[in-house]
């Protein structure tokens, strides 16, 4: 009996808790890419525009980044671009009048240079999908 109690106990032991692996979120848990960013200029201002894609509503922020290069020849066009954040807002600040549309405009934009935005959805818990594709413009 003694013996039959340490087996089923030594079994149950070794058995463990049957984790594999670190846990992960499913991956649909996070915004879907945005591939739709444009942007144009608009009485001296970068006006960005574009749709987020899928389920928009679950998407709590978007965090918008830029690189400005210099027109003038001064700044090393083949130099890797280095990205800042502009701005880190809630969806709900950006949102257009079209459903599911999202409108930014950047101000603080100066002439001789040649600016590069994207951008990256988040969820309000702070999860956060792809870079959103590049768009570039100059102004003259």
């Amino acid at each position: 009996m003694v013996f039959g109690v340490a087996t089923v106990s030594l079994a149950l032991l070794c058995a463990g808790c049957g984790k594999k692996a670190d846990p992960r979120y499913p991956h649909n848990s996070y915004p879907e890419k945005v591939t739709n960013l444009e942007v144009s200029i608009d009485g001296g201002s970068a006006v960005l525009d574009w749709g987020a894609p899928g389920e928009w509503d679950r998407a709590g922020h978007v965090r918008i980044f830029r690189s400005a290069l210099k027109t003038n020849g001064s700044d090393c066009p083949t130099c890797p671009r280095i990205y800042a954040i502009l701005e880190y807002l809630p969806l709900r600040d950006v949102r257009s009048k079209g459903e599911g549309r999202f409108r930014y405009v950047d101000r603080n934009i100066r002439r001789g240079f040649l600016y590069s935005y994207r951008l990256v959805i988040c969820t309000s818990s702070g999860r956060c999908g792809e870079e959103s594709n590049t768009e570039e413009i100059t102004v003259p």
